[in-house]
C-alpha cells in the first residue's frame, strides 16, 4: 500500500488499493435503490460520508448532469459523468500518450456495460502505466467534483456492491478531495460569466484577434465544454475559466447555459407538446448567432420556427407564412425594429398581429414607443447570468399566447 501527496493542500491523495476486500456487513445507512430527491449539496456530501463504511455506487443527478460515484470502504475509487465520460477519458489517455487497448472503446461504449464492467477495464489501463494514470483519474475525479459542488438541487440512490474480481485502482479520501478543490470552487463562484465547468462556449466577435487562432475557433463552436477546451490547451480548467470569463466580459465569446438533460428536457417537451404545436414563432434580427442561439431554444421547446434575417423581407414572410407571434430586433439595418412595426401594422390582416421587441438597449423610451406600438417588450441578455431569466420571459410570453 502506497501514498501519495498531491497539490493544493491534500494529503494522503490517493491511496492506492486493491477494491475488492471483503466488505462488513451492516444495516445500510440509506435506502437502497431507493431514489431521494430534492437534496442539496450539503446534504449529499453527508450521505456520502456516512457510505464510507460500504462499497458501492451512488447514482447523484441533477437537472443538468448525472453521475456515479464508485465507494469503496472509505474511500472514493471513481467518479463518472454519465454523459461525457468516455470522450473525458480517451481524450486525456491520448494525451498523456497511454495506448488504449483495442477494445477498451468498443467495451465501453456498450449501452449495458455495467459501472463495475467500466471499473474494471479502468484498472486494467491503471495497471499498464499507474503513473500517468495516477495524474489522469486525479483530473477526472477533481473535475467532476468540482462539478458537482457548483451545483444546488440533486437526486440520490444508492446501489450496494458486493465485488467478486479484482480490480486495482488509487482510491481518494473525501475529506482530501474537498480539501483539494475549495479554494478552486471559491475562484469559480467569482466569475461573472462562466458558472459551470460542462458549460460550452459559443464566439461572438469572428473579426477578433483571438478568433483568428485555429485552435480557438475550433473549440468555441458552442459544443466543447470548458472542461475540454482546457485540455486542448493543455492548461488548468481554472485558468481556462478566467480568461473565457474576460472574453465574454468583453462579448468576445458567450459562455452557453447548461441543457437540461434529455429525459427531463423530453418530459418537459411532452407535456407541452399539444399546446406549444399550435404555435408558429417567427425571429427577424440581422444577428446569425441571435437567431441560431434563440432558435435553438425555442426548437427545444417545442415550437415551429420561422427565421428571417432580412428586416426588409419581414412583413411579405408574415404575410406568406402566417405566424402566430413575431419576435424582432431593434437595431437592424434596411428596416428598424420601430420601422417594420409601422410596415406590419399598416396591414389589416397584421393590425393585431402579437409582436415583441428584443433589444439590449432597455431604455424608458424604447418601452414607451412598444407600448405605443401595441408591443411587448424584452431585454436580451447581457451575460450568462440575465439567461435564466429570459428564458422565463420569453416562456412567459409565449404562454399568453397559447390557445
Amino acid at each position: 500500500m502506497t501514498q501519495t501527496s498531491q497539490e493544493n493542500g491534500a494529503s494522503n491523495l490517493p491511496t492506492e488499493r486493491s477494491v475488492n476486500q471483503p466488505i462488513e456487513q451492516s444495516i445500510q445507512p440509506v435506502p437502497v435503490g431507493e431514489i431521494i430527491q430534492n437534496l442539496s449539496l450539503s446534504h449529499v456530501m453527508i450521505t456520502l460520508k456516512t457510505l464510507m463504511s460500504h462499497t458501492g455506487i451512488v447514482k447523484l443527478d441533477t437537472p443538468h448532469l448525472s453521475w456515479e460515484i464508485f465507494i469503496h470502504s472509505g474511500s472514493i475509487a471513481f467518479i463518472e459523468d454519465k454523459s461525457d465520460f468516455l470522450s473525458t477519458i480517451t481524450r486525456k489517455l491520448k494525451i498523456q500518450k497511454i495506448q488504449i487497448p483495442p477494445d477498451f472503446l468498443r467495451s465501453l461504449s456498450k449501452k449495458a456495460m455495467s459501472g463495475l464492467e467500466t471499473y474494471q477495464w479502468l484498472g486494467k489501463i491503471y495497471a499498464q502505466d499507474r503513473e500517468n494514470c495516477l495524474v489522469i483519474f486525479k483530473e477526472i475525479l477533481l473535475e467532476n467534483l468540482l462539478a458537482i459542488s457548483l451545483e444546488k438541487k440533486f437526486s440520490l440512490q444508492w446501489q450496494p456492491l458486493n465485488l467478486d474480481r479484482q480490480i486495482i485502482l488509487p482510491i481518494w479520501q473525501l475529506p482530501d478531495l474537498e480539501k483539494a478543490i475549495a479554494k478552486v470552487i471559491d475562484q469559480w463562484q467569482t466569475f461573472n460569466h462562466v458558472r459551470h465547468p460542462y458549460q460550452t462556449v459559443q464566439i461572438l466577435d469572428t473579426e477578433c484577434k483571438i478568433a483568428q487562432v485555429p485552435l480557438f475557433t475550433q473549440v468555441t463552436n458552442g459544443k466543447c465544454r470548458i472542461t475540454e477546451i482546457a485540455d486542448r490547451f493543455q492548461q488548468h480548467i481554472t485558468r481556462t475559466a478566467l480568461k473565457l470569463d474576460k472574453l465574454a466580459e468583453n462579448r468576445t465569446v458567450a459562455i452557453l447555459p447548461l441543457p437540461l438533460r434529455s429525459a427531463e428536457a423530453s418530459l418537459n417537451l411532452e407535456e407541452n407538446k399539444e399546446a406549444e404545436s399550435r404555435l408558429r414563432v417567427m425571429i427577424v434580427d440581422d444577428s446569425p448567432v441571435l437567431l441560431k442561439q434563440f432558435g435553438n431554444l425555442l426548437t427545444s421547446w417545442g415550437y415551429h420556427l420561422i427565421l428571417v434575417s432580412d428586416s426588409a423581407k419581414a412583413t411579405q414572410q408574415i404575410l406568406s407564412d402566417k405566424p402566430d407571434i413575431v419576435f424582432m430586433d431593434i437595431n437592424m439595418p434596411n428596416l428598424n425594429g420601430f420601422e417594420l412595426i409601422k410596415q406590419i401594422r399598416r396591414q389589416p390582416s397584421l393590425a393585431t398581429m402579437p409582436l415583441v421587441l428584443v433589444t439590449s438597449e432597455n431604455t424608458i423610451t424604447n418601452n414607451f414607443r412598444a407600448k405605443w406600438a401595441n408591443c411587448r417588450f424584452l431585454s436580451k441578455p447581457r451575460s450568462s447570468n440575465d439567461i435564466p431569466e429570459f428564458r422565463e420571459q420569453v416562456k412567459s410570453i409565449l404562454q399568453d399566447f397559447i390557445v
